[in-house]
């Protein structure tokens, strides 16, 4: 009978050199470690400030999220205004990214604080942030349209560390972290204080850690790493 033919993938993705240099941007399911992490006030100063001066100071806040990332063992993925997603365990494995992730955080509090000192004449308050952590599975590859292809991760994973990250508002943290990645790193079930909230989409509760100064998490991976040791 007749067949009918239809392109799954672009052309370019498919070539031989592409897909044996980097096999993940064709599409595949792994576990990853999601961060989201946002500016708090952006919209305040913006309302006091020239457009290049707020993006600006928005740039400076990226770039000192984004290197304690990279430090960290990371790879920032999305810009989203003041806001970033992260992602965590692409070269490593999940233990490990969980790890990174926390790392990563606490790097992230230690190059704000150098960012406020820096900043200091010119903010009436110190720049703020919350972070939000969840590690499972995703799907990873590259999404979008012709020549505005981007690699990212897509699942329910994503959704939930941006939506752990919006509830360090209401819990008065800098970070919540979901209990599997507090596991998953291998910290103490008394490390960080924990709560059960309900998450958007999801019918049961999930144990959460808050994290009040998320400074404090790099002695605790230190602490888990000097014991595996």
């Amino acid at each position: 009978g007749d067949l009918t033919f239809f392109q799954l993938f672009l052309p370019s993705t498919m070539s031989a050199n592409a897909h044996a240099g980097n096999p993940t941007r064709v599409g595949q399911e792994r576990y990853l470690v999601s961060m989201f992490v946002d500016m708090r006030g952006s919209t305040q100063l913006a309302e006091k400030r020239l457009p290049f001066d707020t993006v600006f100071i928005v740039n400076r806040f990226l770039g000192a999220v984004s290197q304690a990332v990279l430090e960290a063992g990371g790879r920032p993925n999305q810009f989203i205004g003041d806001g970033m997603l992260a992602l965590f365990g692409l070269s490593s494995d999940r233990h490990e990214a969980c790890r990174q992730a926390l790392r990563a955080a606490a790097l992230i509090a230690t190059n704000i604080d150098e960012l406020n000192q820096f900043l200091s004449h010119d903010l009436r308050e110190p720049i703020r942030f919350g972070i939000g952590i969840h590690g499972g599975e995703v799907i990873v590859g590259d999404i979008g349209y012709r020549d505005h292809m981007v690699f990212t991760a897509l699942g329910d994973a994503v959704n939930v560390a941006a939506r752990l990250q919006d509830m360090t508002k209401a819990l008065a943290c800098e970070a919540v972290i979901s209990d599997e990645v507090r596991v998953t790193a291998g910290l103490a079930d008394d490390a960080l204080p924990a709560q059960e909230v309900a998450i958007r989409g999801r019918n049961e509760p999930m144990t959460v850690r808050t994290v009040e100064a998320t400074r404090i998490l790099s002695a605790l991976v230190d602490d888990r790493r000097a014991v595996a040791a």
